[in-house]
């Protein structure tokens, strides 16, 4: 376990935090979690990435020093990826039942650690449909979920964001997209032909409107938190994970599969995302029956609004009464 005093710009010392990274037993797989915050006794915020295997650990602190005022951050690098990545683990398990029980053993380690009865649960793109299922199965271990580009449909997501990527890439004049989406046509995909055209959406701003405040590639390369280890085969966790659970994710349709969810529910999209296309969002949220919901769209967001408009994310967070049980 990795731990530190937390300071601030000035060099405070806050008498009360928490900052480590932990290494815990999950799943019968040694998973890492970075937990920071100012105050310990702060509601905890459990973060579930995307990708699948797009872990956070490695490059985003410099994006949620201003959250760590108001919660205790969790960041949870999944199996297989980021610091949790090891070539030991059995590709059997990498389905997403599996990965909807390790959210769990987290979630309780968290209750366990903090003695708090419930957390908060965000989860991101991949990571919402984890997210998702874990609230409708345990909603007791749950003040509120917080879907950040939620899943909804995969089949539709699909269509949506090839017509999307190929119109952009007509009006952008980008013939090198043009021909890339010719060549692997429209959806059902293959792996590589997904990651063709997720390359195609990134080229066309499909992923962000923005660029974010700090670079993710270069935050990466210049973690302290992941090893020269970790920074090498990060794309190989990623690509490992992706291929692994492709065909499974390509059959999620949460309209279908998820009525009611126990909790107060918060989404929060960019209007330019359509990669889990902000259409569906909107059809997923008016559908969901839950005690109490809302949706937020991001103007100026595509994929990743809580780091395009990291402070206004930060400030819908730290203000919501629905995130913090005043309803």
């Amino acid at each position: 376990m990795k731990t530190s005093r937390m300071q601030d710009i000035n060099g405070k010392v806050y008498s009360n935090n928490i900052s480590e990274i932990c290494q815990i037993p999950i799943g019968g797989v040694s998973q890492y979690l970075m937990i920071r915050g100012q105050d310990s006794a702060k509601p905890v915020l459990l973060f579930v990435h995307g990708g699948p295997g797009q872990a956070e650990i490695g490059y985003i602190r410099s994006y949620q020093k201003d959250l760590e005022k108001h919660f205790v951050v969790v960041r949870w690098d999944q199996r297989g990826a980021g610091m949790s990545y090891s070539k030991k683990i059995s590709k059997d398990t990498f389905n997403i039942e599996t990965f909807i029980s390790d959210l769990n053993e987290v979630t309780d380690y968290l209750i366990g650690k903090f003695n708090c009865g419930k957390i908060i649960l965000a989860g991101h793109s991949w990571g919402t449909i984890i997210a998702t299922y874990a609230v409708k199965n345990n909603p007791n271990k749950y003040s509120a979920y917080i879907g950040i580009g939620q899943h909804v449909n995969s089949e539709e997501a699909e269509k949506i964001a090839y017509q999307y990527t190929k119109e952009q890439a007509i009006y952008q004049h980008n013939k090198k997209v043009i021909g890339m989406l010719e060549q692997i046509g429209k959806p059902p995909y293959s792996p590589k032909e997904m990651y063709i055209r997720a390359v195609c959406q990134a080229k066309i701003g499909g992923v962000f409107r923005t660029k974010p405040t700090k670079s993710m590639g270069m935050s990466l390369i210049l973690s302290k938190e992941y090893s020269l280890r970790h920074k090498i085969h990060y794309q190989k966790a990623c690509l490992l994970s992706a291929n692994l659970l492709v065909d499974e994710i390509s059959k999620v349709n949460l309209l279908d599969m998820v009525k009611r969810l126990e909790v107060p529910v918060l989404f929060i999209a960019g209007r330019y995302d359509y990669i889990t296309p902000t259409i569906l969002v909107e059809q997923f949220y008016k559908k969901l029956d839950a005690p109490m919901k809302e949706l937020i769209i991001f103007q100026n967001s595509a994929h990743l609004p809580q780091l395009e408009e990291v402070e206004q994310f930060v400030e819908i967070l730290a203000n919501s009464k629905l995130i913090h049980g005043e309803h």
